[in-house]
C-alpha cells in the first residue's frame, strides 16, 4: 500500500496526514512544530502530498479540533483496511457520536452490536490512529473522563470546545 504525507500549517500549529489511494490512513492531532506532527504519524519516510483533497482533508481534521461547527466528517474517505470486521464496526459507530455529546464505553459497545465489550471498545479506541474524526474523546468511562492519549487535558479541551462539558 502505497502511502504519502500530507501537512498544512493554521494559526500556529501543524496537522499531518497519512494517505493511501483509499483515503485518509491516520492523523496527528495539530501540533507545535512540523516535526513533531511528523514524528507523531510516523511520517518521516513517506513522500510529501499537495494534493488538493488531501490539503482539503486536513482542513477538516483543523475544523474538528477548534470545534468548528459545520465540519462534514461523514464525507471523508477512510482507509480502514487493515482494521477487523469487530473494530470496524466500532469506529464507524463511534463517528456517528454526536458533537457535544459523550458516550461510555460500554454504550459504545453495545450500539456496535458486542453487549460487556466495553474493554474491547477501550482498546480500539486507544489505538485510534484517525482522531478526531473517529471522535475518541466523546468516549468516555462510566465513573468518568477515562483516559486518551495525548493526555486527559487534551480529551477536556476537546469537549469543552464541543460544548460536551462546561468550563
Amino acid at each position: 500500500m502505497k502511502k504519502r504525507l500530507a501537512i498544512i500549517e493554521r494559526n500556529g500549529q501543524f496537522v499531518a496526514g497519512v494517505f493511501t489511494e483509499k483515503g485518509l490512513y491516520s492523523t496527528a492531532l495539530p501540533g507545535a512544530s512540523k516535526s513533531a506532527v511528523i514524528s507523531n504519524i510516523g511520517g518521516s519516510d513517506l513522500p510529501l502530498s499537495s494534493n488538493f483533497h488531501d490539503i482539503s482533508i486536513l482542513e477538516k481534521v483543523y475544523q474538528i479540533y477548534i470545534g468548528q461547527e459545520d465540519t462534514d466528517i461523514q464525507s471523508i474517505a477512510l482507509d480502514l483496511s487493515d482494521m477487523s470486521e469487530k473494530q470496524l464496526r466500532v469506529m464507524k459507530t463511534a463517528m456517528k457520536i454526536p458533537k457535544g455529546t459523550t458516550i461510555s464505553y460500554g454504550e459504545l459497545a453495545r450500539k456496535a452490536g458486542f453487549p460487556n465489550a466495553a474493554r474491547f471498545v477501550g482498546n480500539v479506541m486507544a489505538k485510534n490512529r484517525l482522531a478526531p474524526v473517529i471522535p475518541c474523546h466523546r468516549v468516555v468511562s462510566a465513573s468518568g473522563l477515562g483516559g486518551y492519549g495525548p493526555g486527559i487535558d487534551v480529551k477536556i479541551a476537546f469537549l469543552k470546545r464541543e460544548g460536551a462539558i462546561a468550563d
